[in-house]
């Protein structure tokens, strides 16, 4: 990859790896008020853009704060991005809720089922607003909807569970059946290099990919080894207030356990063709070769 590719929320976590592992320029851009169009001059001539910018689930943050980031941050990018460019635009499978169900890439949306409705409003919001000013200013689009990210550097809620381990607290989350079907950082990486190097032509344009491991785990392959079980049913929120105090000592950040809500979806993600389609070969990324060293440090 070149500095040809920008990346818009380089200051966030995969911002900064998506700089990294692309050999892109970075970019931090905010949207004080939506209502405003600010003008990005350092996208005039961006051939691709990754946008990765936004906040994550927060506890403390509501619609507003969402939409403000999201959709603003987005149709500022849209704008600015001169006609025949490509726009990589990071989503997120919050996108179809919690729905316990096989979904794909055409499946329904139903962000209010999320256990953040207001993030997964945003984050569809967003889309469309890529996609419309993307039609109008003839700037194509590639929409990634991850599932949850984890791997190293990747503060998720799969780390929450590794560092409570650490400390001697082994969460026991249940039913041990209910299935987690995640993304490994390295996979969205290697998605996101193929749609910024191919081009949208070369995958389909304007299309939407769902960026998630070859497998599926359960809540039963979450258990932490070592540490005394601390039984936790998902979702989580009653158990955070009840704990908050006791696990601040153990030096979990506000809001962490309440994250871990997002564990309750049940949803599994067809990613074959998104993998397909990118060329992407999936034994890279088997079982083995990702989650098992991840978790390994448990």
């Amino acid at each position: 990859m070149s500095a040809e590719v920008t990346v818009v929320g380089a200051n966030g976590t995969l911002g900064r790896l998506f700089v990294e592992r692309l050999g892109a320029r970075g970019l931090d851009l905010r949207c004080p008020d939506p209502r405003d169009e600010v003008k990005v001059a350092e996208l005039a001539d961006a051939r691709v853009v990754v946008n990765a910018g936004g906040p994550r689930v927060r506890p403390e943050l509501g619609w507003g704060d969402y939409f403000r980031e999201h959709v603003g941050v987005t149709a500022n990018i849209a704008r600015a991005m001169p006609r025949g460019g490509h726009l990589v635009h990071i989503s997120s499978t919050a996108v179809y809720g919690a729905r316990g169900a096989l979904l794909d890439a055409e499946s329904p949306e139903a962000p209010t089922l999320f256990p953040s409705p207001a993030y997964a409003c945003a984050k569809l919001a967003a889309e469309t607003t890529a996609r419309a000013i993307g039609r109008e200013r003839g700037v194509d689009v590639s929409v990634v909807r991850p599932s949850m990210v984890y791997g190293p550097g990747i503060d998720s809620a799969l780390d929450t569970i590794r560092r409570l381990a650490s400390r001697g607290v082994a969460l026991r989350l249940s039913p041990s059946t209910l299935r987690q079907h995640l993304v490994h950082v390295d996979l969205l990486v290697a998605i996101v290099e193929a749609l910024a190097r191919g081009g949208a032509r070369a995958h389909g344009a304007n299309s939407a990919y769902l960026a998630a491991d070859p497998f599926v785990l359960t809540n039963d392959d979450l258990q932490p080894r070592g540490g005394r079980a601390l039984p936790l049913p998902v979702p989580v929120r009653a158990a955070a207030t009840t704990h908050r105090r006791w696990l601040g000592t153990l030096g979990v950040a506000p809001g962490a356990l309440e994250a871990l809500a997002v564990l309750a979806l049940d949803n599994v993600f067809d990613s074959a063709p998104t993998l397909r389609a990118l060329g992407i070969d999936v034994d890279r990324f088997a079982k083995a070769r990702t989650f098992d060293r991840y978790w390994g440090g448990s």
